[in-house]
This record gives structure tokens, C-alpha cells and sequence, in this order.
């Protein structure tokens, strides 16, 4: 277990944070630097986190606990999830704008109802969370269309497919550490059992899309001693992108447990906001009309979702207060 408690405001905050980071400091691979393997970014991430978890376990920081059969299976089962998800969008970051790929991932509430009413216990939502939604989905619609110039089919499917895989693994994050899946694991636990899984994951993916000649190739070019100064600069880059992803998939857990699946879903609508406006400024991005409006759209519905979600849930508290 971990020594340190952390609050559900601190976990929330420390997420947003990181994660707007890490996003924005992977285009800047990718685009910048031009390494463009994405599945070996998502490889660095995950050996950053075998390291960093190994590190934090031998210090004492944290005792790992051991996993039955079952467990295993799980957690292995879910590791494919959790290796999708982050290489998807990595791959899709390579191919479209960072507003726009925030701006598709700004549909996750649409696919985390759409999930949770096919799963075993379903909920009810209102007709005002329905509501909410549909600025969501026209918004997205004219984002894309606004930013048809940039636009790659590729891209956006690769990115609504990541979107899909994003609310699918907070809502299956959530179950198997509080929820109807529980395992009784710490986020710190959790993190430690996946993180080697999801590493060979990666770097099979990697080897088999031909990535890793690919890239030695690419360094090879580089090899020169007049373009030293760019090697230090790529590595130093890959290095610190590798450490945010550690830090960040640390938060990611440990905020699906100490706050809700709601909680994580209103953090990524205020990422998206972010990450839109410092996406057009550091990489020169010029929104059209129809796609600035698009934006807008999205946002707005994103924060009318979270306010008709919050109020309903207030209401539902104060219901079970009187009774």
C-alpha cells in the first residue's frame, strides 16, 4: 500500500495537469523531432513505468501484493485494453491537429453512456443528458468539417476509435478498483502488475508494424557527427515524454479511485478547452470559422453534460438525506 493519502481534489487536479502535458508534449515528438513511431513512444511510456514502478517498490515506497489465478486474468485481459487505448492515441496524434484530436475525445461522455447501457447493471439517464449530448455531436461534426484542410480520414477514425477506448477504460478502471470487479489493488499495485504487460504488448506491435527498423534506420541518419546537437535533443525529448507518462499514469489510477468515473470525464472536458487553445498557439494552428464554431459547440455541450450530471447526482444525494 501506498504511505501517502491523496485527496480526490488533489488526484483530480494533478491529472489534468500531467495529462494536458504529456499531450502536448508527444505532438511536439512527433511533429517537432519527427519520430514519428508512435508505437515506440507508447513502448517508452510503459518501460518508463516498469522503471519508475520497480524504483518506487525497492525504496519501499509502496509493497506490491500478490495475485491469484484470477486475478491474473483480469488484469491481463485489461492490460490489452489499457496498451490499446494509449497507442491508439499516440498513432492518431501523428495524423491529425491537437484541437482536433481533442475535440473528437471531447465526445467520451457520449461513449461512456453508450457503454455503461450495454453493460450487465445498466443506468438510467434523464432526458437532459441526452439533451446535452447532442451539441457534443453536431460540434464535433463541424470541427472536423472546419478543419477539412488538415483533415485526415485515417486520423479521425483512429481518433474516434481512441475515443471509444478512452471511455471504455475509465469505466472498466473504475469497476476493477471500486466497483462490481473489485480486486482490492491500489492504483500503485495496479500500475506495477500492468505496466510489463503492457510494455511487450507495445514493443511486439511495434516490431511487427516495422517500427523498429524503421527507427534504426532514422537514428542511423542522424548518425553524423554535425547532427549530434538534434540525437541529445530527440533522446532528452523521449526521456522526459517517458517520465510524464509515468507520473501521468500514476494520477490516471489513483484519481479513478479516489473520485468517479463523472469526475474523470468533467477533468477531460476542461483538458479539452486547454488543450485546444495551447494546442493553436504552440503549433500554429489556425482554426476556420465553421471549426472554431465546431469547438465551441463541443465544449458547450461537454459543460452542459457535466452540469446536468452534477445537478442530478446533488439531487439524488439530498433525496437519500431526507429519507
Amino acid at each position: 500500500m501506498s504511505k501517502a493519502a491523496v485527496t480526490p481534489l488533489a488526484s483530480i487536479l494533478g491529472y489534468l495537469v500531467i495529462s494536458l502535458c504529456l499531450t502536448l508534449h508527444s505532438k511536439m515528438v512527433l511533429q517537432w523531432h519527427k519520430f514519428g513511431f508512435p508505437w515506440l513512444v507508447t513502448a517508452i511510456h510503459n518501460l518508463s513505468c516498469v522503471i519508475g514502478m520497480r524504483a518506487l517498490a525497492h525504496t519501499g515506497f509502496f509493497t506490491p501484493v500478490a495475485l491469484d489465478k484470477h486475478q491474473r486474468k483480469l488484469l491481463w485481459i485489461f492490460s490489452v485494453l489499457y496498451t490499446i487505448n494509449i497507442a491508439v492515441s499516440n498513432v492518431s496524434l501523428h495524423y491529425v491537429t491537437v484541437p482536433l484530436h481533442q475535440v473528437v475525445r471531447g465526445t467520451v461522455p457520449v461513449f461512456t453512456i453508450a457503454i455503461s447501457l450495454v453493460s450487465a447493471d445498466p443506468p438510467t439517464y434523464s432526458r437532459k443528458v441526452y439533451l446535452s449530448l447532442v451539441p457534443v455531436v453536431v460540434g464535433v461534426g463541424l470541427a472536423t468539417y472546419g478543419d477539412k484542410y488538415s483533415f485526415s480520414m485515417l486520423g479521425f477514425l483512429l481518433t474516434l476509435l481512441g475515443t471509444v477506448l478512452a471511455a471504455t477504460k475509465t469505466v472498466v478502471t473504475n469497476s476493477i478498483l471500486i466497483g462490481k470487479y473489485k480486486l482490492k489493488l491500489s492504483a500503485l499495485d495496479l500500475l506495477y502488475q500492468l505496466s510489463p504487460m503492457a510494455f511487450v504488448q507495445t514493443l511486439t506491435w511495434a516490431f511487427f508494424a516495422g517500427e523498429i527498423s524503421s527507427a534504426q534506420a532514422f537514428l542511423h541518419d542522424y548518425s553524423k557527427e554535425e547532427n549530434s546537437d538534434f540525437r541529445i535533443s530527440l533522446f532528452s525529448a523521449l526521456l522526459v515524454n517517458g517520465a510524464i507518462a509515468f507520473v501521468l499514469n500514476i494520477a490516471s489510477f489513483t484519481a479513478s479511485k479516489n473520485t468517479s468515473a463523472l469526475a474523470m470525464t468533467i477533468t477531460g472536458n476542461v483538458k479539452v478547452v486547454l488543450t485546444v487553445v495551447l494546442g493553436c498557439i504552440l503549433f500554429h494552428v489556425s482554426l476556420s470559422p465553421v471549426g472554431t464554431f465546431g469547438v465551441a459547440l463541443t465544449l458547450a455541450g461537454g459543460a452542459a453534460y457535466s452540469a446536468v450530471r452534477m445537478a442530478e447526482r446533488k439531487a439524488k444525494l439530498q433525496t437519500k438525506t431526507i429519507v
